[in-house]
């Protein structure tokens, strides 16, 4: 413990000024002073080195620390990964897993086409594809994810595809509605299939074509049976609502006749 000799020179109610045996100057709280102490007062300032509360904060600082890193330091966001699903003459869907943010918080997810942002991803949270369309035939382009949230920014990996030629049928994807002629219906399934094509009775993000011979709905809903009710059916409404090109199941005929 050291201890050191001052004269009291200025005092107020907030601040003493101590004068030291070799006229150095320094600010004291006056709350701390003895009681009676006044301007001219000699007192004696002690100090010690508190060494057990040096090692209770640097303790709890690492504790601190831990905490810290095995809340957000153990773990990160995960980059996307981002995957074909289909593409047509003049359009490709793309999916990705739900996105993985660790402790971080979301800020944007952009699809960029060629190097150049292109557009936000809506609700990335829920959305896990995106259709984009107005591509040109036979043309070959690059597509990739940016993820950027408060850890940082996180690029998925790069897909390149070439959209297809007039003659690749693969790219259809075709809903099926009500069809009346249930030979009918299987010979278009069957058309479709030969041209590596695909079919459902389901509405979906890479549905190209609904094809059905009426709007009317069957006991079961929108599958593609023969029976007919009054009401239009929920996947033929589902396409309206969706601007997809609505055929007659001989389309399919044609183009697996056509090849094209």
């Amino acid at each position: 413990m050291d201890s050191f000799t001052f004269t009291v020179g200025k005092l107020d109610a907030g601040m003493a000024i101590l004068i030291g045996e070799r006229a150095h100057l320094i600010e004291f709280p006056s709350l701390l002073l003895p009681p009676g102490v006044s301007s001219g007062s000699i007192v004696n300032i002690a100090v010690h080195r508190n060494v057990a509360e040096e090692k209770k904060q640097k303790r709890e600082f690492w504790e601190l620390q831990d905490k810290i890193f095995e809340t957000f330091g153990l773990e990160s966001p995960a980059p996307p990964q981002l995957e074909v699903r289909n593409v047509t003459q003049t359009s490709v869907t793309l999916e990705w897993p739900p996105i993985q943010l660790a402790t971080a918080t979301l800020r944007s997810l952009d699809i960029y086409r060629n190097g150049e942002r292109l557009a936000v991803i809506p609700n990335p949270l829920q959305n896990t594809s995106t259709k984009l369309s107005g591509l040109e035939m036979n043309t070959q382009y690059s597509f990739q994810l940016i993820l950027r949230t408060t850890a940082g920014t996180y690029p998925s990996n790069i897909i390149k595809l070439t959209t297809h030629t007039m003659t690749d049928t693969s790219g259809i994807s075709v809903c099926f509605g009500t069809v009346d002629d249930l030979v009918l219906l299987e010979n278009a399934k069957l058309a479709l299939d030969e041209m590596k094509a695909k079919w459902s009775d389901r509405v979906q993000i890479d549905t190209t074509h609904f094809v059905c011979t009426t709007p009317a709905s069957t006991p079961m809903g929108a599958s593609a049976t023969g029976g007919v009710s009054q009401q239009p059916g929920v996947e033929y409404q589902k396409a309206l609502q969706a601007s997809i090109p609505i055929v007659l199941p001989h389309w399919a005929l044609a183009c697996y006749q056509g090849k094209k």
